[in-house]
């Protein structure tokens, strides 16, 4: 036998040994919502639903809500107009309000979601097939937007 030969034959058996990578598990972000604040400072025992009401509001996605603005600029200019003809007194200036009501707008025109939650008995799951997001992402944005919200909750990990 050749050197070679014995070097392939040495390869081939650790790739046997090896666990298969379809056999690997995926963790996915699993949250329990415990209570919610509301703007006027009353707090109660929050429940799924209020989860998915805080994640169809587009005004708790904080700082990832310039993906939507990158990605619709077009349908945006074409609303409310360019930053130079705004600025140039052509077009009103644009509140926030505006803003937010536009975006929630085109999310619902459009049928765009941005998470995509499952709700099972008392728990959130955010699979992470279903996000096209690795759970460390998933995860900060749903902490980004839970906070916003008003709503603490207890997270942990579901294994599909």
């Amino acid at each position: 036998m050749s050197k070679y030969s014995l070097v392939k034959l040495m390869e081939n058996e650790s790739d046997e040994e090896r666990p298969s990578s379809a056999l690997k598990a995926t963790y996915n972000l699993a949250i329990t919502p415990t209570t919610i604040t509301s703007k006027d400072g009353k707090t109660r025992k929050a429940t799924p639903d209020d989860v998915i009401t805080a994640l169809n509001n587009v005004v708790n996605y904080g700082m990832y809500m310039s993906n939507l603005r990158t990605r619709f600029s077009k349908d945006y200019d074409e609303k409310f107009g360019t930053v130079y003809d705004r600025r140039a007194g052509k077009k009103p200036p644009v509140t926030k309000d505006m803003e937010n009501e536009f975006y929630s707008d085109l999310l619902k025109k459009k049928k765009i979601q941005l998470l995509f939650p499952t709700v099972e008995k008392d728990i959130v799951v955010f699979y992470q097939k279903d996000n096209s997001m690795k759970k460390d992402v998933i995860d900060k944005m749903v902490k980004t937007v839970l906070k916003n919200a008003g709503i603490e909750y207890t997270s942990s990990t579901k294994e599909s």
